[in-house]
């Protein structure tokens, strides 16, 4: 997997099969996680714990957990804020879009790994390393080429000295003043609570897996 900023080739034009995979890839990018992820997640809830959630272990992993989520919540406000309405018409090169290209799938990244602490399952955080690469693949390499056809050699320039997900922190610019778009942050802001609500309803789904009571069709790790 290459996390190190490179320039892209532009394909040529007479190849609209590939063209259609990719912006069909982009716009069912959401049902592309949820088909990576939930088959999996619904596999290892119904699956005995591997690490009792009152234990020290168990402990530490919601910790990480909830970490992972403030830092998945802290990098969709943070971008939302920059680029939230004018992602299509401008190139956004300041703020998170200095220190990596792809800072809200790094939020997602984030969210993901929050959910396999909660669960605490190896299988599900080994599901994350193809799921990963899919995601690249398919997903970040859609919007890379249309962001390349958009915006042509600024774009080019700008994945030559900016990573495509490692954040590189001396890197880091903004201007003094941002123009934000308060409709956008509405949104981003109820996307969050909905995924709060989630991570809240799979903690309790979890605590309950640990009773007798709960069903164990399988056994995953």
């Amino acid at each position: 997997m290459n996390l190190a900023p490179e320039p892209l080739a532009l394909e040529p034009q007479s190849q609209p099969t590939q063209d259609c995979r990719r912006a069909i890839a982009f716009r069912h990018r959401g049902l592309f996680g949820a088909v990576l992820f939930v088959p999996v997640g619904l596999t290892v809830l119904f699956s005995a714990a591997v690490v009792p959630e009152n234990s020290l272990q168990g402990v530490a992993l919601n910790a990480a957990g909830w970490l992972a989520f403030l830092i998945y919540a802290a990098l969709r406000v943070w971008a939302t804020l920059y680029v939230g309405g004018r992602k299509d018409q401008e190139l956004q090169t300041e703020g998170p879009y200095s220190i990596c290209r792809n800072p809200l799938y790094l939020g997602s990244l984030a969210f993901a790994i929050a959910a396999a602490c909660f669960l605490k399952s190896i299988v599900f955080a080994a599901a994350l390393l193809p799921a990963v690469f899919l995601y690249l693949r398919f997903v970040v390499r859609a919007e890379e080429h249309y962001l390349e056809r958009r915006f042509q050699a600024d774009y080019r320039d700008y994945c030559r000295r900016t990573p495509r997900f490692w954040p590189r922190w001396s890197a880091f610019h903004t201007p003094s003043q941002v123009r934000v778009e308060l409709k956008r942050l509405k949104q981003e802001f109820l996307r969050l609570s909905r995924a709060a609500g989630f991570i809240i309803v799979l903690q309790v789904i979890v605590h309950l897996r640990a009773g007798p009571s709960w069903p164990h069709w399988f056994s995953v790790p």
